[in-house]
């Protein structure tokens, strides 16, 4: 089955290549790395969904997209470089560094009371979390050793329980803030606390690491692969579309749901869970279907049409029943699981190991997707109500369901 990469995994730019001569066998840490990645996801969506919720203490509602396009832009202009630093630092050293740096980032938010102490330390959280998954996916695939025939099965249980950690955490972000009298401070403590057995698993197994030689992505070349090639552009862009589905969807849902319709936190915190459910459920029989019955095409057209729909649907229910809003938000990630799955699952049939140049342009999506989500959303909240911004994520589905309709299907 093509492996389909969660929307946790955020390790985007250049590929490492390993050299065969000179190196000796690196132990195998297989249980280690999976466990640093879980803890990771933890830390992330345990304050991923209440950050636009912080920031709205410090500053307008309007102005939270404008904090997320900067730290999108740093984003991708640091991940432009990116092996440069490894070249020069080794893999084992960056990430500590960006381990032990986001910890006290982190903790910082907690405590922080003032606009000039919050905005710098969420901009570093938000540049920092992206550089520490790819670095631990450098760890995974030295690990993994080049096995393909392993590789499937063990990161598809990688995103099997990523998913499920993705549902959980919402919900505990939730019932944390509730019982703290909707103060943010224990869930930013809960999540830098999270980071300490990183480290500690960082320290005791990769200390000796073998960097492996990273190559850089050429841009230009990568951009021109994507231009000739019908199917791969239609694809990015289809990509391109779900990643700022996402985006809105992480940044202005809670603000949404908390502050306008009027859910509690713990109300938000099980709409949640149940809406993320829809991926644990869904993707791994969705790349089944994909690669062995109907292939790509239909499914990822039909989930578009099921975001647009279901999205559309949150600017006009004004109820607050938990119930109406948990069948909404699972349906529109029906739509998601759909669209995430056959597009990562179609581009890597498209393409071979050899392309590592345009995988690594297609994992820089997630950046400028948000990158142009926030400034897009950012723009819509000065002229139009709040509840019409859902009315705009729906409407960008539409172009990504045409593109689909113009790829050339496997099946």
């Amino acid at each position: 089955m093509a492996k389909a990469t969660a929307r946790y995994n955020i390790s985007i730019m250049p590929k490492a290549s390993h050299s065969i001569h000179l190196r000796r066998k690196p132990k195998r840490h297989l249980i280690p790395i999976y466990v640093a990645t879980l803890l990771l996801v933890f830390h992330t969506f345990l304050v991923a969904y209440i950050n636009s919720s912080f920031l709205e203490q410090f500053i307008p509602t309007a102005s939270v997209g404008t904090i997320y396009t900067v730290g999108s832009a740093l984003s991708v202009l640091i991940f432009l470089f990116i092996s440069r630093v490894l070249q020069k630092v080794g893999n084992f050293r960056l990430t500590l560094f960006l381990l032990m740096t986001n910890f006290v980032a982190v903790l910082g938010m907690a405590q922080a009371e003032t606009l000039r102490v919050a905005i710098p330390l969420f901009l570093y959280h938000i540049v920092a979390v992206p550089l520490i998954v790819f670095n631990i996916d450098v760890f995974m695939e030295e690990q993994l050793d080049n096995n393909e025939t392993a590789t499937g099965s063990r990161r598809g249980l990688l995103l099997t329980l990523s998913s499920l950690i993705g549902a959980i955490t919402p919900l505990a972000s939730s019932l944390i803030i509730d019982a703290s009298g909707g103060d943010f401070t224990s869930t930013y403590l809960v999540s830098a606390s999270i980071l300490l057995p990183v480290i500690f698993i960082l320290v005791f197994y990769f200390r000796d690491f073998s960097d492996p030689e990273y190559s850089e992505i050429d841009l230009f070349s990568a951009l021109r692969t994507f231009w000739e090639n019908d199917n791969i552009r239609y694809v990015f862009i289809a990509n391109f579309m779900l990643q700022m589905f996402f985006m809105m969807m992480v940044v202005y849902t809670p603000l949404y749901l908390t502050d306008y319709i009027g859910f509690s936190w713990a109300e938000f915190g099980i709409i949640m869970f149940f809406a993320q459910l829809a991926y644990v459920v869904l993707e791994y029989p969705i790349g089944i279907i994909a690669d062995k019955y109907i292939g790509e095409k239909e499914m990822m057209g039909f989930g578009f049409l099921i975001i647009a729909i279901a999205t559309s649907w949150m600017s006009f229910i004004t109820v607050t029943g938990v119930l109406v809003w948990s069948l909404v938000m699972f349906m529109t990630r029906v739509g998601a699981a759909l669209v995430e799955v056959t597009t990562e699952s179609y581009f890597f049939k498209q393409t071979k190991s050899s392309d590592a140049q345009v995988i690594s342009f297609f994992r820089i999506t997630r950046p400028l997707a948000y990158l142009a989500g926030a400034l897009l959303a950012s723009l819509a909240l000065l002229y139009f109500p709040f509840n019409l911004m859902f009315v705009l994520a729906a409407a960008l589905m539409v172009p990504a369901l045409f593109c689909t309709l113009n790829i050339v299907d496997t099946k």
